[in-house]
C-alpha cells in the first residue's frame, strides 16, 4: 500500500518572497493530513453491517452523512461528526491556515484559506467549498485540502476521506488545457433524457499544477487528475474545477504505464511510440476524461445504479473523453498518432490495474470499469490477443467507442438497476485476462 505522505521536488517557476513564504506554510498544513488519513482508516466500519446502517439511518440521517464516523461501542451505534471525532488533530492544520491567510498578499486567496480553515473546526465544508469555487483569478499557488467524497472504498458507504495536494500553477500547461477545454466544451451535447441531465459544460475551470505534496487520499491514491466538488447542487450553481498534476503523472508512468506498455504490446508496435508520446497522452486522456464528466451530471443516476453508479460513471467519462478527443483532432490540436498514444496510454492503465489491483476492494469500481472496456473491444474485434500480446485495431476501437459511449450513457440516464447489473455481469469478466 501506497504511503500517505508523497513529496515531489518539481523545477517551480520564479516565485516572489511572498508567495515562497505562504507556500512553506500549506506545506506543513498539508503533511498534518496524513496522520488523520491514518485515523479513518483504522475507524472505517466496514465491519458495521449496510442493512444495519440503513436502517438506523431512518431514525438518524447523520450516519449516512459523508462527514460523520460512526462506530459500534457495546452493540449500539454511535454517530460523531468529523470536526469533532478529529478536533485535535485538525486544530494545527486550521492554525497553519490561518497563518497562510494573514500573509499572503493576495485578499481572495487568503479569504479562501479562513473559510476553509473554519470548515475544518465546524463542519461548515460547503461554504469552504463555495469560496474556492468564486475566486475569480487564477493564483500562482494551489491548495486542497480538508475531507472530500472522492470514491474512497476504504471508507464504507460515501465517506469522504481527508486528502491534500500543494503545487504552483504551471502557466503553459494551463494555457494548453484550458484551449482542449475551449474546443471541447464549447458545445450543448443532447441528453438522452434532457430534465435528467444538469449541463454545466460552461462552468467548468481548469488548471495544471507542479506539485510538491500529496497527502491522504491524494498520496494513497496518486491521482493524475481530479474533478471537484461532486455535490451535485454545488457544481448546478457554482460550476466544478479540474485540475491535472504533472509529478504524478510522471510517476504514473514510471510506475504503471511504461513496464505494462512493454508487456502487453509487440516490439514493432511498441516501436512506433516514444516514451514522451506517451507521457503527454497520459495526461490528456485523463484531461478529456475529467472534462467529460461535464456531461455526464444525471440526477438520479447513482439512486438508480446504486453499487454499481462509480463504475459506470467513471467508465463512462473516460469512454466520451476519448470520443471527445476526435475534436482535437478536427481542430489540429492534436494529429492521429497523438489520438493513437491516448488510446494506448487509457489501455496500459487499464490492463495495470485489472493485473495489479484486482484484489484490491478499494479499486474494485476502476477495475470492474476497465474489464468493462477491454471485453467490449475485444468483442468487437476492435481489440485482439495474440501470443501474450495485446493487438488494437484503432479504426474498429473509434468505431466501438461510439457504441460503447452510448450505451453507458443511456444507463446513466434511464438505466435501472437490473439492466446495469446484467451489463456488468457480462462485460465486467476478469477471467479473460493473465
Amino acid at each position: 500500500m501506497k504511503k500517505p505522505l508523497i513529496l515531489f521536488y518539481p523545477n517551480l517557476p520564479l516565485l516572489s518572497k511572498n508567495e515562497l513564504e505562504v507556500l512553506d506554510i500549506l506545506i506543513e498544513a498539508g503533511k498534518l493530513i496524513a496522520p488523520i488519513y491514518l485515523e479513518q482508516e483504522k475507524q472505517a466500519i466496514h465491519q458495521i453491517n449496510k442493512a444495519e446502517l440503513e436502517k438506523a439511518a431512518k431514525k438518524d440521517p447523520t450516519i449516512l452523512s459523508p462527514y460523520t464516523l460512526v462506530e459500534k461501542i457495546s452493540g449500539k451505534l454511535i454517530v460523531t461528526p468529523y470536526h469533532i471525532k478529529y478536533a485535535q488533530l485538525l486544530k494545527p492544520v486550521s492554525d497553519k491556515l490561518l497563518e497562510a491567510s494573514r500573509i499572503t498578499k493576495n485578499s481572495e486567496f487568503g479569504r479562501a484559506l479562513k473559510m476553509q480553515a473554519k470548515a475544518l473546526m465546524d463542519g461548515t465544508y460547503d461554504v469552504a467549498t463555495i469560496a474556492w469555487l468564486k475566486i475569480k483569478k487564477l493564483y500562482i499557488l494551489d491548495i486542497s485540502i480538508g475531507p472530500v467524497v472522492h470514491f474512497d472504498e476504504q471508507l464504507f458507504l460515501g465517506k469522504a476521506s481527508y486528502q491534500a495536494w500543494v503545487g504552483v500553477v504551471e502557466k503553459e500547461g494551463t494555457e494548453r488545457i484550458n484551449n482542449y477545454k475551449n474546443i471541447v466544451l464549447s458545445t450543448e451535447r443532447k441528453a438522452l433524457i434532457h430534465t435528467e441531465r444538469v449541463d454545466i459544460h460552461n462552468k467548468v475551470k481548469a488548471k495544471v499544477l507542479e506539485v510538491l505534496l500529496f497527502s491522504g487520499l491524494m498520496a494513497r491514491k496518486n491521482f493524475v487528475g481530479v474533478n471537484l466538488p461532486m455535490d451535485l447542487p454545488i457544481v448546478e450553481k457554482y460550476g466544478s474545477e479540474i485540475t491535472l498534476f504533472n509529478q504524478p503523472n510522471d510517476l504514473r508512468m514510471k510506475e504503471q504505464i511504461m513496464p505494462t506498455f512493454n508487456k502487453i504490446f509487440s516490439k514493432p508496435f511498441r516501436e512506433g511510440f516514444e516514451v514522451e508520446d506517451l507521457r503527454r497522452a497520459t495526461l490528456r486522456y485523463i484531461a478529456m476524461h475529467e472534462f467529460a464528466h461535464s456531461y455526464l451530471y444525471y440526477k438520479n443516476a447513482a439512486f438508480n445504479l446504486k453499487e454499481y453508479f462509480n463504475c459506470i460513471y467513471e467508465l463512462a467519462a473516460t469512454i466520451l473523453g476519448l470520443r471527445m478527443a476526435g475534436s482535437l483532432l478536427l481542430k489540429d490540436r492534436i494529429n492521429n498518432k497523438q489520438l493513437e498514444s491516448m488510446i494506448v496510454a487509457s489501455l496500459c492503465r487499464g490492463f495495470y490495474l485489472i493485473d495489479e489491483t484486482k484484489d484490491d476492494e478499494s479499486m474494485i469500481n476502476y477495475i470492474l470499469g476497465w474489464a468493462i472496456f477491454i471485453n467490449f473491444m475485444l468483442e468487437s474485434g476492435a481489440l485482439k490477443q495474440a501470443g501474450g500480446m495485446a493487438i488494437p485495431n484503432f479504426t474498429k476501437i473509434f468505431l466501438s467507442l461510439h457504441d460503447l459511449s452510448n450505451i453507458l450513457e443511456r444507463l446513466l440516464s434511464a438505466g435501472t438497476y437490473k439492466q446495469t447489473a446484467d451489463f456488468v455481469k457480462k462485460y465486467g469478466k476478469l477471467t479473460n485476462f493473465s
